[in-house]
């Protein structure tokens, strides 16, 4: 049987989770660049921002209100996901109505951003 992680076990993952969906980030989006060009490498990097940011988000509102309770973690955590889908929906939005981003190196990005995310949830907290 293995250990529950501790608190601070978490905290560290999730506040390291964005740097890790970052870093994938940039390897998508200097694939794009080579590939398609200078345009499809900003919308591959913006798209892995999307991700990037909704993570950044959730750990926030999770870890800024200090101890809780566990009525207050758990009010938190819903609160923390609504805000992290609120802030996707919105960068979303802006890459396709305001920027005109292109469609597929966004997806790529923000795809491969969330199979980072899931692979640390399977491998971190099992």
């Amino acid at each position: 049987m293995t250990p529950q992680p501790t608190l601070s076990d978490v905290k560290k993952v999730i506040f390291l989770l964005p740097v890790w969906q970052l870093l994938v980030g940039v390897i998508v989006s200097i694939v794009f660049y080579f590939v398609a060009g200078k345009v499809a490498g900003i919308a591959g990097f913006y798209g892995s921002s999307i991700s990037c940011s909704g993570s950044l988000v959730f750990a926030f509102v999770i870890f800024g209100m200090g101890n809780q309770s566990s009525e207050g973690v758990t009010r938190q955590m819903f609160r923390a996901e609504a805000f992290k889908i609120v802030t996707i929906a919105l960068m979303f939005y802006v890459a396709f109505a305001k920027l005109g981003l292109p469609f597929l190196p966004v997806i790529v990005g923000f795809m491969a951003t969330l199979i980072v995310f899931f692979v640390a949830l399977f491998t971190v907290f099992r």
